[in-house]
């Protein structure tokens, strides 16, 4: 066998073991050797095929170790220009960044914040304390006895409770600026913020029947489209309830530790795996020539990407099965809870239209005057939003919360 074809299937073979770890990554997701391992590939199937090719071309050794670097490199301040120059640009065009939400740390199954419940699902850690981060923030994160994201003294007797998701947990933000906790200074009053992240109205329900309530004047609930799967799934009697047991919490947990750090090649292995360039240099290998070249003519020009993001329109048909099983979750709030609601509707940027309309006409209909809304739709520019990430940035928080303010001191929600 001549040395060009042992150099020929040196490259054959590393790059099927590359390929394996882009097309049959879920291999590596079951047990946490099988993640250590999976980290380990992904910079050693880089490393050899790069080695294998310059081998090919007799270039010297030190270019396979050169490569590498240079492409996780390149990936990563790709990836930050994309980021930069979209956070004051009148509209995010991320491109395939806006996959990063795949990749990224999900705090309800990191094993440093996340704790199972069985009727939640998860809560956060109670008395957890550590750094959660990503692309565009980094936030340390302070978990009180009851599982939420607020200090012990919140929970002793609170006027206001703000119940929600991600948005409300305050997510990229920290916790002095979250909305929840802006508005309490603001109004000189006790706060609970008891946000969970991906919590849908039925579980913000449930976590809310554990909360006392004797002193609360006012509940702040925030809706996020992404509800509207649980809200169904949990008030349908013929569904399947949505609980996660013991044993799927546990395995989502094992499969969140890919993305809970950073691993060598982490970020070129996203290009790659979301391009699909390993069959598409293969298949259109213009298109993907042409891609790229768009994307550094874009970076060296400082500019974004000549893309045009459509929004995400919801029906009126749509909109109707929202509002059904919305109210469906908030009826049974009111089973223990006859006080005052606010509430505001938050999503991400392309997401439209608000909700807060029609939950308005259907609070009309069934006649419950201690419901308000507050339409948050206007109130925000793109800059208001983390590009890649998705959610309000600090700028956004501070927005809800002065209208949050001004709403419920003109109406004098926490007197009534």
């Amino acid at each position: 066998m001549t040395q060009k074809q042992i150099g020929l299937i040196a490259v054959f073979s590393s790059y099927l073991l590359l390929a394996i770890t882009v097309y049959r990554w879920q291999l590596f997701t079951h047990f946490t050797w099988t993640i250590l391992l999976f980290k380990a590939l992904v910079p050693i199937a880089f490393v050899l095929f790069c080695w294998s090719v310059t081998r090919l071309l007799k270039w010297p050794f030190w270019t396979a170790l050169l490569l590498p670097t240079m492409l996780e490199t390149a990936s990563y301040f790709y990836i930050r220009h994309t980021i930069d120059v979209n956070r004051n640009a009148d509209r995010h065009e991320v491109g395939v960044l806006d996959q990063w939400v795949n990749y990224r740390d999900v705090i309800q199954f990191n094993g440093n914040f996340a704790s199972y419940s069985s009727d939640l699902g998860y809560i956060l850690r109670p008395k957890s304390e550590g750094v959660f981060s990503s692309l565009e923030y980094s936030n340390v994160f302070k978990i009180n006895s009851f599982g939420v994201r607020d200090d012990e003294s919140s929970l002793d007797n609170p006027k206001l409770v703000f119940l929600g998701d991600s948005f409300t947990m305050g997510w990229g933000v920290d916790e002095n600026q979250a909305y929840a906790d802006l508005t309490g200074r603001k109004l000189g009053i006790k706060t609970l913020n008891a946000g969970i992240s991906s919590y849908g109205t039925y579980r913000e329900m449930l976590l809310f029947s554990k909360i006392k309530k004797d002193s609360v004047k006012l509940v702040v609930l925030q809706y996020c489209d992404n509800d509207h799967e649980e809200n169904e799934a949990r008030n349908e009697p013929q569904n399947q309830p949505q609980h996660l047991t013991a044993r799927t919490f546990e395995n989502t947990t094992t499969f969140n530790r890919i993305n809970e750090t950073y691993f060598p090649m982490r970020y070129t292995y996203f290009f790659v795996r979301e391009k699909d360039l390993l069959k598409r240099i293969w298949t259109s290998p213009i298109q993907v020539f042409g891609e790229v070249g768009g994307a550094l003519s874009a970076w060296i020009n400082g500019r974004q990407l000549d893309t045009v993001t459509p929004q995400r329109i919801k029906t009126a048909a749509e909109m109707k099965v929202h509002t059904e099983y919305f109210f469906k979750s908030l009826a049974k709030i009111r089973k223990f809870y006859k006080g005052n609601i606010m509430v505001i509707h938050l999503d991400g940027l392309y997401i439209r239209p608000s909700m807060i309309p029609a939950f308005k006409a259907e609070a009309q209909r069934i006649g419950d005057t201690r419901l308000y809304f507050l339409d948050t739709e206007q109130l925000f520019q793109a800059k208001d939003y983390f590009p890649v990430d998705g959610h309000i940035n600090a700028s956004g928080h501070a927005k809800v919360s002065d209208a949050l303010t001004k709403v419920i001191s003109e109406q004098q929600l926490l007197t009534r």
